[in-house]
């Protein structure tokens, strides 16, 4: 937020600079104008005077006709003036509805930007909180390795209190879950403080702007300052580019009828006074509505457009703010998973009674005519991945080993490699344990193993290495290649989850690959 008012402050002090640069060279060019108007002018009355001086001189006798004439003619430069007027009206208005449409066009495409950012805003909050989410994961996965590492030594004094805690563990996660929502709540009321401040700051100045305008030249730093503050959401350029076009406009109806008046001054002889006055006033009269309009048109593109800027801030603002609480959710969750995770670790490495069972089921032996408890079936390389998929299916195989069991391993077990050999092998295994990637079904070898298990009643445990493929990829293709290996439910071979898989072969192989 104190980036934000900075950045606001900034902007508003570039904005008032810019049009205070801009009412000033606006006024120096106005002024401009208006001096080289009063020297036309003052020229234009200067001949007139050295004219009526020579016509008086030279025709007295004709005064009652040139009187009659110069009335004639005051009447045509009435009606010529009226006629100039009334006709730059209607370009000015026409001008005018077509600089409002436009910025209307503009105030519209600003809403839609604004939107449109909210949108992005929103998805990057997303990815904000999917970034959060992976970084909270490694940082636990950090903290369980460290975890574990400091709890094996713990393990021997405290067997008999798993139970207590699992409890502790709950209460800890409920406790944590509790801790994370207050400090959500507390994380709120600090963020809404500050943007009603923020809000209220930007009131003040804005108040203190308009109070500090004045006459013409202020409206117009005024405007100025108004446009570049609501620019930060919408389109600045475009709307800067109308109200030009509306002053480009306004001045050229100005000049237009300035050069009408002079046209009729020229124009009238005698009561050239009377016809300057007259158009004078129709001119101002002219000017009135065109103000007017210019005025509201300023006003309406104003309110529009602070209206757009507001209600894009507002859906800044709650989008941040719900990714802020998407966070600090996602954190909590993925805290309190690991949490209960790490507790269910615990109480499988350290359940006396599922040690002793195992160890019982591994004395009593294998069953007859078995040699292997189970045979390990693998792709050795991959397009892409190289021999990832071995070094995995190694992976697996040595701790199963360290489990207690006898697994078949090509890679140790088997020097030359033939279909009768791996067929005895396979049929010599209590069950198979099969390492899957999207590649492994173009195996031929791969798919005999399956087929000898098949067609001997063998069960088959499928490994998905999910680090790396899709398990929805790699679904499908076994579907079409062999039902057989769908009877288990699948396990997903992940990094961070690695123990959680080896412990779940391990109890599968208890279950179907120790004689009971």
């Amino acid at each position: 937020m104190a980036a934000t008012k900075l950045d606001l402050k900034a902007a508003m002090a570039a904005a008032v600079e810019e049009a205070t640069n801009a009412a000033s060279e606006e006024v120096k060019t106005t002024l401009a104008a208006t001096n080289l108007a009063k020297v036309a002018f003052e020229a234009a009355l200067a001949v007139l005077k050295n004219d009526v001086k020579a016509t008086r001189l030279a025709a007295k006798t004709d005064v009652k006709e040139a009187k009659i004439a110069s009335k004639l003619d005051v009447e045509e430069a009435r009606i010529a003036a009226k006629k100039d007027v009334e006709e730059a009206k209607v370009p000015a208005r026409d001008e005018i509805a077509a600089a409002m449409a436009a910025t209307k066009r503009d105030v519209k495409a600003a809403v839609v930007a604004a939107k449109i950012d909210v949108e992005e805003a929103k998805d990057a909050a997303k990815i904000d909180v999917e970034e959060a989410k992976v970084a909270a994961s490694e940082e636990i996965a950090a903290a369980m390795g460290t975890i574990k590492r400091s709890a094996s030594a713990a393990k021997v004094a405290a067997k008999a209190d798993v139970e207590e805690a699992k409890i502790a563990s709950k209460l800890d996660v409920e406790e944590a879950r509790i801790t994370a929502k207050k400090d959500v709540e507390e994380a709120k009321v600090p963020v809404r403080d500050e943007i009603a401040a923020a809000m209220a700051a930007t009131k003040r100045d804005v108040k203190a702007a308009v109070v500090a305008a004045k006459i013409d030249v202020e409206e117009v730093k005024d405007a100025a300052k108004t446009d570049v503050e609501e620019a930060k959401v919408a389109a600045s350029e475009e709307i800067a580019a109308a109200m030009g076009t509306i002053k480009r406009s306004a001045s050229a109806a100005k000049v237009a009828a300035k050069a009408d008046v002079e046209e009729a001054k020229i124009a009238a002889k005698l009561d050239v006074e009377e016809a300057r006055i007259a158009a004078k006033k129709d001119v101002e009269e002219a000017k009135v509505p065109v103000r007017d309009e210019i005025a509201a048109a300023m006003a309406a593109t104003k309110r529009d457009v602070k209206a757009a800027r507001v209600a894009a801030k507002i859906d800044v603002e709650e989008a941040r703010d719900a990714a802020k609480i998407d966070v600090e959710e996602a954190k909590a969750e993925v805290m309190a998973a690991a949490k209960i995770r790490e507790a269910k670790f615990a109480a499988r490495e350290d359940n006396p009674e599922r040690r002793l069972r195992r160890s019982v089921s591994l004395r009593g032996g294998l069953p007859l005519g078995k040699k292997y408890h189970y045979s390990l079936s693998h792709k050795k390389d991959h397009s892409i991945l190289g021999r990832q998929p071995e070094s995995l299916a190694m992976a697996i195989h040595d701790s199963q080993i360290l489990a207690g069991f006898t697994g078949f391993f090509d890679v140790d077990d088997l020097k030359m490699i033939t279909p009768e050999q791996l067929a005895a092998d396979v049929r010599n295994s209590c069950a198979m344990v099969v390492v899957l990637h999207e590649e492994t079904c173009v195996s031929s070898w791969c798919r005999f193993e399956w087929k000898e298990a098949e067609s001997a009643g063998i069960p088959v445990l499928c490994i998905v290495d999910a680090h790396h493929v899709c398990r929805t990829t790699v679904l499908e293709q076994v579907k079409q290649c062999s039902s057989h290996l769908m009877v288990h439910q699948w396990v997903s071979y992940r990094d961070f989850y690695r123990h959680d898989a080896s412990i779940r072969i391990t109890d599968w192989l208890h279950e179907h690959a120790i004689q009971n």
